[in-house]
């Protein structure tokens, strides 16, 4: 018998504490069990094994379903180990996933928003040391993103507003993932965008807060009016209406791409957001 099946006799037996069970092992258990069962019995294998450990542990919420299936899917996919160092790299899911996804993937399987699950893995990425600083120095317009459902209009401070396509007409913007908008533009698929005029900063602030109202309590003192795509505020520089053509989730945000179906330019010079400051 190999060390492999001595160890994956004790996996199965119940006879491994999580003390005794590191990284390594994991992963060369979750390898031996795709190489002896069929892949969905190996993977529900692993899955008691794990869930048995943690409840002899006293801690059954450690189990993670979202980071068992993600190391069972890429260690199934290597036909040697030898081959896949990487492997035995225990942040190497971070090439896959989005710290946000694998939060939400506790009890539940989530599929990997950066990078499809195979191997070889992707090249680390890591961001250049100023990319903030360097962002700032870019230009961009600022706008109030919008919608309305049936009962509740929301709102939300963008800065990402692009031109996709013009045949057909489609613009992009990018919202945060935990953006109380992006839900409802989910539910309603349409969104409504104004791009702020040069002295309306203050309304820039107002729609990027925290703390602010919710729903209708957000246009309270602010002349808008309602377009078949949502609230659209009266003196901004220009507006634009769209029905919701994609979202795609890229990191801490998603990217919606929208159909423009309303598009209107005032005459009024508009908000830009330069060094961390509106001008």
């Amino acid at each position: 018998m190999t060390s492999i099946d001595k160890l994956i006799a004790a996996f199965e037996a119940g006879e491994i504490d999580g003390a005794d069970f590191p990284h390594e092992q994991h992963v060369r258990v979750a390898w031996g069990l795709a190489r002896r069962y069929p892949r969905d019995e190996a993977l529900r294998r692993l899955i008691d094994g794990l869930q048995r450990i943690a409840a002899r542990a006293g801690r059954p919420t450690a189990y993670h379903a979202t980071i068992t299936r993600a190391w069972f899917e890429l260690t199934a996919e290597a036909q040697s180990l030898e081959r896949h160092p990487e492997l035995f790299d225990k942040t190497l899911l971070e090439r896959y996933y989005s710290r946000e996804r694998l939060a939400a993937g506790r009890e539940q399987w989530l599929e990997s928003d950066l990078h499809p699950l195979r191997l070889p893995p992707p090249e680390r990425l890591d961001p250049p040391p100023d990319l903030p600083g360097v962002l700032r120095r870019i230009p961009t317009s600022v706008a109030v993103l919008a919608t309305h459902g049936e009962h509740t209009p929301h709102a939300t401070t963008v800065s990402s507003v692009t031109s996709v396509s013009r045949e057909p007409p489609l613009v992009s913007v990018c919202i945060a993932n935990e953006s109380r908008t992006l839900e409802q533009i989910r539910t309603v698929g349409a969104f409504a965008i104004s791009v702020l005029a040069a002295d309306q900063g203050e309304l820039a602030g107002r729609f990027a807060a925290p703390d602010r109202s919710a729903g209708a309590g957000q246009f309270t003192g602010v002349p808008h009016h309602r377009s078949a795509c949502g609230p659209l505020l009266d003196t901004a520089a220009a507006w634009l209406g769209c029905e919701l053509v994609s979202l795609h989730r890229c990191g801490d945000h998603h990217i919606a791409v929208g159909r423009v179906v309303l598009a209107e330019a005032g005459s009024r010079r508009p908000l830009v957001r330069h060094d961390g400051a509106y001008h």
